[in-house]
């Protein structure tokens, strides 16, 4: 035997295999490798990830399909940069001079100056540029009830300038039955270059810069959205700001005596389901204001493209629209032992530490010591994870800007490639649109069309499974709670035509379905503490995050049952379950979903909700590999998710992971 097969049949042979092993894993752990050098801006300078390759223009002829499935389509590759497309201006926005825009609307909408000391409206600079294509063949000559998403196999998109693609349709929501565009895309550059992403000598791909550059160190953007605000006063219902507090306050004892005096009814007659178009077309009206609250926490590293992406919201849904909408940083601040609330030296200390500049006067400090001043009966759920006080600042935030009348809560790293101003206009009218007629029975489905077919026909579905006592009709009666939301307008949903809630804007807007909690195997769902009903009490859960957009009247309402009696549950049911025992309006959006696998829509309906369809999943995790390679799921650990990598792409960047090197390991696309 030679004393080469003597060491591979020794145990040499497995230590030489477990080391390499180890190698491997090690490699892994680092997927992304830095070829550039770190841009300077907020500490610490990185672009996206500590470590990242940055992906060239360099094309390749054919992606290898993915190891997971081999069944799987090919990842789709551009042959040729998104810079050589026809693009335009993308303007989602209302034509604020028309004349029906001034019969409905209060005021004058007044542009306002952006970034580059120029007003923003109609300034190419500060605009979005989109790529725009047409469809030919089936779409061309179909009518809208003709072309549903689910004959995604027999689309053929095109763009403006003849070349086609493959435009797939999501599995799971609609762009069609929602009212999103779909005609359009971006690449990196027409979606990020207005906010500083390509400010380099000639550009990061050697091509012009569009936009002009901006000096972003000395931008105070807190300052351009009060400004415009000030210019676009009269468009919103008056509300005087003097002598009001600016940063949150330890509560004293009128505070908590006056509660019940924060508790927001709904104006008279509002049980009409004909009620609130009847109001809103008697009169011109106040366009109500939202805001957009991103939650960060104090030791958060800003990185420059989270710093380009704060920059897009602010220009996008403030800046352009005359402050309809307001952009709120609220950051937690993990060391109780800073006074931030008692000390304004302090706070502005952490406040320099934690937020650059150009954003600080956008931002909001809390800490747990707040929390629990005002909530004493909660106890202290959670301590020291955002998890068990998700919803309190939010609660908080809605008693220190009453003029606000919802609430965005998103996270920093949250992203969406899309425009932000058109996507939140269409989710609140299309969830203005919607009845409350078997809200929560409709809000507990994934809809899927390829199985469902058109809204229409999911809803009709829905009603035909419902209960033979029509569901829930009103507020879910709780022991201990007196409802806050409108009386039915009829004994039973049968004698409502879908009427009653439409035109009424949505106290609760999710993004993914809510569910029914009780006795199911959603993580603490019984945990339902300081309830006079105790286990008992009805609850509902979403199982994603709590990205959701909230009314002051619900916020308000669950700061009153905080605080009074010390309600508490999981932040990802406290807000729904609040809203059915108050009787609320409740509307989950039918976001569009893309997977990274195939399989047929079929099981997809069957595996999300849960068997007959009957109900969603009420056990989220049941299929945990198949929710993270979603497009809209949160990445629990470390290890790359679908939509994650999917972002990383669109920015240029590649993994070089030797699990992902099958799909990944080369650049689908040249440019965007």
């Amino acid at each position: 035997m030679s004393l080469a097969n003597s060491i591979l049949n020794s145990p040499t042979r497995l230590f030489l295999i477990c080391t390499a092993l180890l190698l491997i894993l090690y490699t892994w752990r680092s997927p992304f490798r830095s070829t550039q050098p770190p841009p300077t801006g907020f500490i610490p300078n990185k672009l996206y990830e500590p470590k990242a390759q940055y992906c060239t223009d360099n094309v390749a002829d054919e992606t290898p399909k993915i190891f997971e499935n081999p069944k799987a389509p090919a990842f789709p590759g551009f042959k040729s940069s998104a810079h050589g497309l026809p693009s335009a201006a993308y303007n989602p926005y209302p034509e604020y001079s028309s004349r029906a825009w001034h019969k409905r609307w209060r005021g004058t909408h007044i542009p306002c100056m952006g970034p580059r000391g120029v007003v923003v409206n109609g300034h190419a600079d500060d605009i979005v540029f989109a790529h725009r294509y047409t469809s030919k063949g089936f779409h061309q000559h179909a009518t809208a009830q003709q072309q549903p998403d689910f004959y995604a196999d027999q689309d053929e998109e095109y763009f403006t300038d003849g070349s086609s693609y493959a435009a797939p349709k999501p599995i799971i929501g609609s762009y069609h039955e929602t009212g999103l565009e779909s005609d359009f895309c971006f690449d990196r550059h027409a979606r990020y270059d207005p906010y500083g992403y390509d400010e380099g000598e000639g550009g990061k791909d050697g091509l012009k810069l569009r936009s002009a550059k901006v000096d972003w160190d000395n931008v105070n953007w807190g300052a351009l959205q009060n400004d415009c605000f000030v210019k676009n006063g009269e468009r919103y219902e008056p509300y005087n700001r003097t002598g009001v507090a600016t940063t949150f306050w330890l509560p004293k004892p009128q505070d908590i005596e006056d509660v019940d005096k924060t508790l927001v009814f709904p104006p008279d007659g509002v049980s009409s389901g004909k009620s609130f178009f009847k109001r809103k077309a008697s009169h011109k009206s106040y366009k109500q204001r939202q805001a957009v609250v991103l939650r960060t926490w104090d030791g958060n590293e800003w990185t420059v493209d989270t710093m380009q992406y704060v920059r897009s919201y602010i220009m996008e849904l403030a800046l352009h629209s005359g402050v309809e909408y307001e952009v709120i940083v609220l950051v937690e601040v993990k060391d109780d032992k800073k006074k931030i609330i008692e000390d304004p030296k302090v706070y502005k200390e952490v406040l320099e530490k934690s937020v650059p500049d150009e954003f600080a006067d956008l931002a909001l400090l809390f800490n747990n010591q707040l929390l629990d001043k005002w909530y004493p009966k909660t106890g202290k759920h959670g301590r020291g994870s955002q998890a068990g006080h998700m919803h309190q600042p939010m609660q908080l935030l809605s008693l220190l800007r009453p003029d606000i009348d919802h609430f965005w809560q998103l996270e920093l790293d949250v992203r969406y490639t899309g425009h932000h101003y058109h996507l939140l206009e269409t989710i609140s009218a299309w969830s203005d649109a919607q009845p409350r007629k078997h809200q929560w029975e409709r809000a507990s489905h994934f809809y899927v069309p390829a199985v469902h077919g058109t809204w229409t026909s999911f809803t009709q579905r829905i009603a035909n499974t419902t209960a033979d006592d029509g569901g829930i009709w009103g507020a879910d009666p709780t022991e201990g709670i007196a409802p806050i939301g409108p009386d039915p307008p009829t004994d039973t949903p049968e004698k409502d035509n879908y009427e009653w809630g439409v035109g009424e804007e949505a106290d609760l807007v999710n993004l993914a379905p809510i569910f029914d909690a009780t006795d199911s195997k959603f993580p603490a769902a019984a945990t339902k503490d300081n309830y006079p009903g105790g286990k008992s009490v009805p609850a509902r859960a979403t199982a994603t995050t709590a990205m959701q957009r909230y009314s002051k009247r619900l916020l308000r309402a669950m700061h009153h049952g905080q605080a009074t009696s010390g309600f508490h549950m999981l932040p990802e049911m406290y807000a729904a379950s609040t809203a059915l025992h108050h009787g609320l309006k409740v509307v989950v959006f039918p976001l569009p979903v893309y997977l990274d696998f195939a399989r047929s829509p079929k099981w997809v309906e069957k595996a999300f909700n849960e068997g007959d369809g009957a109900r969603v999943s009420e056990r989220p995790f049941k299929y945990e590999a198949e929710w993270r390679r979603m497009t809209f799921w949160a990445a629990l650990d470390q290890v790359t998710v679908f939509s994650d990598e999917l972002y990383k792409r669109f920015l240029g960047y590649v993994s070089v992971s030797p699990l992902f090197l099958g799909v990944w390991g080369v650049c689908p696309w040249r440019d965007g």
